[in-house]
């Protein structure tokens, strides 16, 4: 009798847990919402193709990744998507936007970091002649524009948005 009482004392263990695990999630109040704006869907082909425009894209056809980090000239839309597609954030700002504001911005986003507390990883900085805003923050189907350096809404943009993407693990 005691070997038949086990596997229905594990069962009732198990369902236990699954049920405690259920109610958990469905207690759990929903997540507000994101920063930026949410843009439509252009798809996520992988095919080279050119774009253009004021605002970069967050998604669409798209070529091989860049690496991550900073860069002092222009990086290619359709390789970012790809970037983004992998759960990254683009920061692209006007070639314009003042030298101590790109200063600021390499500080709060590349080793040494200006922030301990604040170390961000799968980030491209780069300027884009076409930003209609003198920084734009962009990542898989969510932009936020800027009109200066604001080390807050930065933070928060990267925080919230990081890693939610279709592949959010890749490389």
């Amino acid at each position: 009798m005691k070997i038949r009482t086990m596997p229905a004392v594990l069962a009732v263990v198990i369902l236990g847990f699954t049920g405690a695990v259920i109610a958990a999630k469905a207690n759990k109040p929903p997540e507000p919402p994101r920063p930026g704006v949410e843009q439509s869907d252009q798809g996520r082909e992988h095919a080279r193709k050119e774009y253009g425009g004021d605002q970069p894209p967050t998604s669409g056809a798209h070529a091989n990744p860049v690496s991550w980090g900073v860069y002092d000239t222009e990086v290619r839309d359709d390789q970012l998507i790809h970037n983004m597609e992998h759960g990254g954030i683009y920061i692209s700002y006007q070639p314009s936007l003042p030298k101590e504001q790109v200063e600021k911005l390499k500080e709060l986003l590349t080793a040494p970091f200006s922030d301990p507390q604040f170390q961000p990883r799968k980030i491209v900085l780069a300027p884009r002649v076409e930003n209609k805003s003198p920084i734009e923050l962009s990542s898989w189907r969510r932009s936020e524009a800027l009109a200066s350096y604001d080390q807050q809404k930065i933070k928060d943009y990267i925080t919230r948005n990081l890693g939610k993407s279709p592949e959010p693990l890749a490389r």
